[in-house]
């Protein structure tokens, strides 16, 4: 008899465990990161005889849209984006690129939906990149020039326009709508969802120096 009771308590302990972890998930709709509009500054990588040295470009403006969407009774409170794996609006980012937004930028607690227009001027030495840095896509460039049968230092000695993908993170936090009016947010009456996002840079590749 105790063993059943025991059994029934610790399935519905279970089930209401998951049911909330359910429901708080499904306090955001919807978490966006993209491009807002056409980018045509290039980054430039510099050469020597022998190959891709470095990024020439100290900084790149990034153009983003920055989107969070909360269910009916629920509000974006806040948001972070990071060029880095796991942004967390909560925790700290030592040294990494972010950039918060809260209180007045999201609208105070009254928003469901938060857009955000940003264009921030970054540092590409902070920009985590995805798949391949602007300087490892010159690179592989030049081995395919090479191995199509052209000289290596013919094909450093031009200039090529290739890609590279900077990798941007959101993180949405949303809380009740009560909460969120009263500015009464914290970590443990909220919850959050992240996207991340590949933003494709054109890269220039330029001639040996």
């Amino acid at each position: 008899m105790f063993k059943k009771i025991a059994k029934t308590l610790f399935i519905t302990v279970a089930f209401s465990s998951l049911a909330t972890g359910a429901l708080a998930k499904d306090w955001i709709e919807k978490v966006e990161v993209k491009r807002d509009g056409i980018d045509v500054i290039p980054v430039e990588v510099s050469a020597s005889s022998y190959n891709y040295t470095k990024i020439k470009s100290k900084s790149h403006r990034f153009l983003l849209r920055l989107y969070g969407k909360a269910t009916n009774g629920e509000r974006i409170v806040a948001m972070k984006v990071g060029s880095f794996k796991n942004v967390l609006y909560f925790e700290g980012d030592g040294s990494l690129w972010s950039k918060s937004f809260q209180n007045r930028d999201v609208g105070s607690g009254s928003k469901r939906t938060v857009s955000i227009s940003y264009k921030p001027t970054i540092p590409l030495k902070r920009i985590k990149w995805q798949g391949w840095d602007p300087v490892q896509a010159c690179s592989l460039n030049l081995d395919k020039k090479i191995k199509s049968g052209m000289k290596k230092s013919v094909a450093l000695g031009k200039t090529w326009t290739v890609s590279a993908k900077a990798y941007f993170e959101l993180d949405a936090v949303a809380a009740r709508k009560n909460k969120a009016k009263k500015n009464k947010w914290t970590l443990k009456n909220t919850t959050h969802q992240r996207d991340g996002y590949g933003y494709k840079v054109t890269v220039k590749c330029l001639p040996a120096s």
